[in-house]
């Protein structure tokens, strides 16, 4: 009886959490602004209350009337530096969250049963440590449920799904401690009745990917765009199958450019959505039904598009940096906190008529594309495969990948500022991660111990950077300019 009641208990929060971030609506709109300001207000003296740093850094700050712009902000590296103090809760230790995902028994495991952990992917340098208690992670789902695709209705929306799962197949890494991993590691289990989940590796050849999913037949396929190409030709060849009651396709953690989104969409004859989020906040965006860009939920986050100064810019103008501030993740407060992208939020509302900001443009994130010569089949290689191995170095500051031949490829390294790095150390780390892709044969990589990694003329660092060039006669990059390629 006492199982059934926790059920009972589980599947009445996720629904509520849904009922409360479907859409917004004309009258919602003034409730929705009183609820986003007493969830900021609560963040705030939450993190005083509890958190040593945000003690310290909030002293003589009057919390109940302050503006968002009176606060200080936060970059990674002093996060990372003063993580134990940030914590709201006085037993997370940095060095034993660390510990706890060594190993890889723990994925999808809580953290003391009450915390989900995960590593960023290090893509604009360091790496960070992202905790979130377990009504963080309802958030997330609530929000994918309530936003993520067209709802037939708004009173219980997905009942029809406790009769009929949903078939979901997910192309991204092997499970993980990554943020795309995450999301789907901690999948609340009550919610599970609502579909069936499948998980491909981006690595599996396109002859298991296909087999695969002519035999599962997904109504909804999420990956990196990468993958989304590489079944696109399988599909164009004749090899994969159009899933019969397919959907949606939504594409995560990868730049979506036109071309390919359009060929996507061609082919399999669906609206492709486009997620942008991060470990710091999965619950940011939604995909926007119509569009390629990404709805903010922005009762669950302020996401500040400023320039290089740190001043904001107006809507309709790409800004410099972005500071973000979730407010739903209590366990972890992150507030004001800088990420390298290049954001563009639209001047005005979209065409698909809803009432959240549209995120229209993201740059900054954008990578070089990596590709492989697999027994003589050209593959696209996302370097988030490499990045999953950098997460086990706390001593890294700085890092770029090179792609310098067929199969070859550099590493570029530096240490944090009085650290030292082991080249040998990075190299077991990344050989470790090829090869449960099934490439430790195919990957050849050298490791360069650096000072410092100069920025572009653009001011950013390139993580990844391709300088030999594309594959030959790649269908993938038909269409796209120039600097999407090199």
């Amino acid at each position: 009886m006492r199982g059934f009641l926790a059920a009972a208990y589980d599947q009445l929060k996720l629904a509520l959490a849904i009922r409360s971030l479907l859409p917004p609506r004309p009258g919602d709109l003034a409730a929705r602004a009183k609820a986003k300001e007493e969830r900021f207000r609560h963040l705030l003296q939450f993190a005083y209350d509890n958190s040593p740093y945000y003690r310290k850094k909030f002293q003589g700050i009057d919390l109940k009337t302050c503006a968002l712009t009176d606060l200080p902000t936060l970059t990674k590296v002093e996060m990372m530096a003063n993580l134990d103090d940030i914590f709201t809760d006085r037993e997370l230790r940095r060095a034993d969250i660390e510990r706890f995902m060594q190993d890889p028994a723990n994925i999808g495991a809580y953290y003391k049963d009450k915390f989900a952990v995960c590593h960023t992917s290090g893509s604009q340098g360091q790496p960070a440590i992202i905790v979130q208690d377990k009504p963080a992670i309802l958030t997330t789902f609530a929000a994918q449920f309530a936003r993520g695709k067209k709802l037939n209705r708004r009173f219980l929306p997905h009942l029809q799904r406790l009769f009929n799962p949903a078939r979901f197949s997910i192309i991204t890494q092997k499970p993980g401690f990554y943020p795309s991993s995450t999301f789907f590691n901690y999948f609340p289990e009550r919610a599970r009745r609502f579909l069936k989940l499948q998980r491909l590796s981006v690595f599996d050849p396109p002859d298991v990917l296909v087999a695969k999913l002519n035999e599962f037949q997904p109504n909804f396929i999420t990956g990196y765009t990468s993958s989304l190409e590489t079944i696109t030709r399988e599909l164009e060849a004749g090899r994969l199958k159009r899933p019969r009651d397919l959907e949606q396709m939504m594409n995560i953690s990868e730049p979506l450019p036109e071309p390919i989104a359009k060929r996507v969409e061609k082919a399999f004859g669906v609206h492709i959505t486009n997620v942008y989020s991060m470990a710091e906040c999965m619950a940011l965006t939604c995909g926007c039904q119509t569009t390629h860009g990404s709805h903010l939920n922005d009762e669950l986050a302020f996401l500040e598009v400023v320039d290089a100064n740190g001043k904001p810019v107006p809507n309709g103008t790409k800004g410099s940096k972005v500071l973000l501030t979730n407010l739903y993740n209590l366990a972890q407060p992150i507030i004001r906190y800088e990420i390298d992208d290049m954001v563009t939020i639209s001047a005005t509302p979209c065409d698909c008529g809803s009432l959240l900001p549209l995120v229209k443009a993201v740059q900054g994130r954008s990578k070089d594309q990596f590709w492989v010569n697999v027994d003589g089949e050209i593959r696209d290689l996302p370097y988030y495969v490499f990045l999953l191995a950098l997460h086990n170095e706390t001593r890294l500051a700085e890092h770029q990948f090179l792609q310098t031949g067929v199969n070859r490829f550099v590493l570029r390294a530096a240490p944090l500022p009085g650290q030292t790095l082991s080249a040998e150390k990075l190299r077991q780390y990344i050989q470790q991660s090829v090869t449960t892709e099934g490439l430790a044969n195919v990957i050849h990589f050298d490791i360069e111990l650096v000072d410092r990694i100069l920025p572009e003329e653009s001011g950013k660092v390139r993580r990844a950077k391709n300088l030999f060039g594309p594959p030959p006669a790649s269908p993938a990059l038909e269409g796209l300019p120039a600097a999407e390629v090199r």
